[in-house]
């Protein structure tokens, strides 16, 4: 008989602590629902008593569940003649019970990740399930080594000049440069898929710690300044941002701890420092700003299908980080800096260490440009591969 309030059988206590802990998330709001693991159902009446018991002390709901929902999250072995106590409150039951009726309308993939987030897991634990027991991957599943991004210019000579020798950024080859260790910029003239005129709807963000020493150093070189620098005690971020030669934005940004920032802080915090030619002036990391009509959809795709995880959520926009020091800044472009084009003087390249990989796998999936190395994504995006 099992006695709730001390238990003596080792096994019982470890049921019931456990218990405790999924009783406890589902109050706190950790997780939507909460499932302990599956029994036999002489196991469930056996333990039935003690886990209402704690149910009604967490304010809690259970659901004895004899038919679980199977998606790809988990092998069907795992519940199959089994019960799952279902640990949930309000509306949350109601949630899984529609998500059971939906299984047969709706694909396996859909299936899994509205399954996943009921029991709140995050878009990078449900790709990490997926991989595991579908043959389901990410674009990081091919590791991703580096960011760069392509920027093009009516005067290519002008514009190399002023990164190399305004700038001071270090040249990895004659028109390509560091912003941090992993993340780069190369500039183009213009060409027949990039003429002139074409909307630029991006910015780039040079991350630093040295915000009133670049400030300072612009404005005596006179490179044009779009917004000036005005730090803001208790905000999330500083910068401000200068033009270059081909009217592209650049935002020298200092972020800050900041409730929306806690996870990007950490991950900046080891960032290496990448020296310029200026002074002992350097940067440590670049976000490519991108402009979008439907941010939602944008942040789906760069979740589920790319795999990049998110740093930062400032609502309208949302950063991603892409490599270790290059980011991807997603942007509702009815609040951005730019607007949304179908037509962009912009790609943005990720490096692989598995490029044979990813291009096998994005062919099956009929994501891989025919003839190129290229991923197309929503808004008419185009992701280099190489």
């Amino acid at each position: 008989m099992l006695i709730f309030m001390g238990c003596s059988d080792q096994n019982d206590q470890a049921i019931m602590s456990a218990f405790d802990a999924y009783c406890e998330q589902v109050a706190n709001d950790a997780k939507p629902i909460a499932l302990n693991p599956p029994m036999t159902t002489e196991e469930v009446d056996q333990y039935w008593n003690a886990f209402q018991q704690r149910a009604k002390d967490f304010g809690v709901e259970l659901y004895r569940e004899t038919s679980f929902a199977v998606t790809s999250l988990f092998p069907a072995t795992v519940t199959l003649d089994k019960e799952v106590v279902v640990i949930s409150r309000g509306a949350r039951l109601i949630q899984y019970q529609q998500l059971k009726e939906d299984l047969d309308e709706i694909t396996p993939e859909v299936a899994a990740r509205r399954m996943g987030r009921l029991l709140g897991y995050s878009p990078q634990g449900i790709n990490e399930l997926l991989m595991k027991n579908t043959t389901f991957k990410t674009l990081t599943s091919f590791d991703v080594k580096e960011q760069v991004t392509h920027l093009y210019y009516e005067d290519l000579e002008e514009a190399v000049a002023f990164y190399k020798e305004v700038l001071g950024l270090k040249a990895i080859t004659e028109t390509q440069f560091a912003i941090g260790a992993d993340a780069s910029i190369v500039l183009h003239a213009h060409d027949q898929d990039h003429p002139m005129g074409q909307p630029q709807s991006t910015a780039i963000a040079l991350l630093t710690n040295q915000l009133p020493q670049w400030y300072t150093y612009v404005q005596g070189l006179g490179v044009p300044i779009k917004y000036t620098y005005k730090p803001r005690v208790g905000g999330p971020h500083d910068g401000f941002v200068a033009i270059d030669p081909g009217g592209y934005l650049l935002e020298f940004e200092q972020f800050k701890q900041h409730p929306e920032n806690e996870l990007f802080m950490a991950v900046l915090e080891n960032a290496p420092r990448v020296n310029t030619a200026v002074d002992d002036l350097n940067f440590f990391g670049s976000i490519t700003w991108t402009y979008h009509n439907d941010l939602l959809k944008m942040q789906s795709f760069y979740e589920e299908t790319l795999g990049y995880v998110m740093v930062a959520d400032q609502g309208w926009t949302k950063i991603f980080q892409t490599s270790p020091s290059g980011f991807i800044g997603l942007v509702d472009e009815r609040r951005g800096m730019m607007d949304y084009a179908d037509d962009k003087a912009i790609e943005i390249e990720w490096r692989l260490e598995d490029q044979e990989g990813a291009e096998r796998y994005f062919s099956q999936q009929g994501g891989w440009a025919s003839g190129g190395r290229w991923i197309e994504g929503p808004e008419k995006y185009r992701y280099l591969l190489r």
